[in-house]
């Protein structure tokens, strides 16, 4: 199954040895898809590899007409170690090729900070003062410090690929036969676990870090808070002392108001008498003079009258005498007007000099009730003044406090989310220790005159037969060889292909430890050596041919090749 226990052996070759190391968990090299029904045989896989080698062997030895022949054909085991973390693992790359750089952010001046807070707890001026020096404290990091995580991988994508791998693997049971040949990792189980030590370590730097931002948060919310409080109580005292100065005052204020007030009205009321005495006179003089009026022009409506009928008469003397009556009466009545326009002006008068004599009296006593009511407004204005000055310190200490706070909150979140990044290093595959991953790969060498090259072939998906091949069969067979195979095995996933195509291959060719190393180990097991060899790719074949990937000359011909 899966979970087997690779026995510690040794096989010579070249005078080292090739080491079969314990094993934890062994996945398998090719795992079918889940709409495939077929069984994909060890057999198969073999000759699906040679295949593939073929195909790269014959590319090669066409270029430049270099001769080479297949050297060997090996599969191996590549160590990855899984270190337990809390619900899962961190994968550590055993032979340290995969490699990655995590970044600390490194905190502003804590200390220096906490200090000034601490110095302003109970003396408010220095409390506002380290608000004022801490303003921009913390609005960014002071440093982002480099960590290398050599051999830990970190890439999301590939442990992503890696975790989907093992869940497969769990699922299908699918089943490891024979022992395997490992990589012999340059990390052993406690270098593994130091690498992974580092993450642990970076975690709770950035736990204690988050601890020691909610702390200042704390401390300050706390510092705010308390003199917050302390301004309030200093209002309700200003409150309390202003309260007892103006019981004090306001009720003498209030008994002289009164007076004045009470001087005010009867010095109004005599005015008016006064006023209303001189103008009852001259009022009935005026209304004498209408009166007056009244019948002097009705005598002289009568004179008009009498005129127009002496004129009828052509009484000139009559006539004479009644127009020399007539203007004496109009004279009479523009007297009497003038009397009664001047009276009425001089009523007026009256009435608007006592009018204004009676303003200028209000206004001259509220001036003397301004003043003794200031006494107790003054007391007033203080208070307001006092209370006004104390909100206003209390805001502003709420808002560089609340500026202050919501940069430690961008800071803490940045570290909560690079602790959480940290978390989503793992894959969630629970191991109750420090477990061996063997994940294999095919290892092929080429060899011309003194030469070697070497292809890897990663871990495979092998994918659904029936319906493909009735969909294109009747072009299938058109395709190459080696076309037909990538159809019917396919990467697992581009991550897991970089690393075995790319970053595997590019530290074999400037690492020649790690290449003549390989070699060996791949010559030691070189698969072609193997006393069921023959029997394999024979059948092997058969089964590729029957599903329709292979024909019956390339077949008979790759039997023909590695017999």
């Amino acid at each position: 199954m899966a979970f087997i226990e690779a026995t510690k052996q040794s096989k010579a070759s070249h005078g080292e040895a090739a080491l079969m190391l314990t094993a934890s968990l062994i996945l398998p090299f090719a795992l079918p898809e889940k709409s495939r029904k077929k069984e994909f045989t060890p057999s198969m896989e073999l000759a699906s590899i040679l295949c593939l080698a073929e195909a790269t062997h014959r590319k090669h030895g066409m270029v430049g007409f270099v001769l080479e022949e297949v050297s060997f054909i090996s599969k191996l085991h590549y160590p990855l170690w899984a270190v337990p973390w809390e619900n899962g693992c961190l994968l550590v790359d055993g032979l340290q090729i995969l490699s990655s750089t995590l970044t600390y952010m490194v905190l502003p001046n804590m200390e220096l900070f906490l200090n000034d807070i601490e110095r302003g707890q109970t003396f408010r001026e220095q409390f506002r003062d380290a608000l004022d020096k801490h303003a921009q404290t913390f609005a960014t990091f002071s440093e982002e410090a480099p960590i290398p995580m050599n051999a830990l991988v970190t890439d999301k994508v590939l442990l992503s690929g890696v975790s989907e791998y093992i869940e497969e693997t769990l699922a299908l049971r699918a089943e490891v036969i024979g022992s395997i040949t490992l990589i012999p990792p340059n990390l052993d189980a406690d270098a593994a676990d130091e690498r992974a030590k580092r993450v642990f370590d970076l975690y709770e730097r950035l736990q204690s870090d988050i601890k020691g931002l909610e702390h200042a948060v704390r401390l300050l919310t706390e510092t705010m808070q308390f003199h917050q409080q302390k301004i309030l109580s200093e209002i309700e005292l200003a409150n309390e002392t202003f309260k007892l100065q103006i019981d004090e005052i306001k009720p003498r204020v209030d008994k002289k108001v009164g007076l004045l007030l009470k001087e005010r009205d009867k010095q109004i009321e005599r005015m008016n008498r006064t006023t209303e005495t001189e103008l009852n006179a001259k009022l009935r003089e005026q209304e004498r003079r209408l009166s007056e009026l009244k019948r002097l022009e009705f005598s002289r409506t009568e004179y008009k009258r009498r005129l127009e009928i002496r004129r009828g008469g052509h009484d000139r003397v009559g006539v004479a005498r009644l127009e020399h009556s007539l203007r004496i009466r109009e004279n009479k009545i523009s007297e009497v007007k003038e009397r009664i326009h001047n009276l009425t002006r001089y009523i007026d008068k009256i009435r608007q000099q006592n009018h204004e004599d009676i303003n200028k009296l209000k206004y001259n006593y509220q001036t003397l009730i301004d003043r003794e009511s200031k006494q107790v407004t003054d007391i007033e204005a203080s208070l307001e003044s006092v209370v006004q000055t104390k909100n206003n310190e209390s805001q502003k200490l709420q808002q560089l406090t609340t500026r202050i706070v919501n940069l430690i909150q961008q800071l803490m979140d940045q570290k909560r989310l690079q602790a959480a990044e940290l978390k989503n290093l793992t894959i969630p595959w629970k191991s109750e220790q420090i477990a061996l991953i063997a994940a294999p790969f095919y290892l092929v060498g080429y060899r011309s005159k003194e030469k070697f090259h070497y292809s890897v072939y990663p871990p495979l998906r092998v994918m659904s037969s029936e319906g493909l091949v009735k969909k294109i069969e009747k072009t299938l067979l058109s395709f190459r060889l080696s076309s037909r195979i990538k159809l019917l095995l396919q990467p697992r996933s581009k991550a897991l292909s970089k690393v075995f195509n790319i970053d595997f291959e590019e530290k074999m060719k400037i690492d020649k430890t790690l290449e003549e190393k390989l070699r060996e180990l791949g010559m030691s097991n070189n698969l072609m050596k193997n006393a069921g060899f023959q029997k394999a790719i024979a059948e092997g074949v058969k089964e590729l041919k029957g599903e329709g990937w292979i024909k019956q000359e390339e077949g008979t011909n790759l039997i023909k090749t590695y017999s």
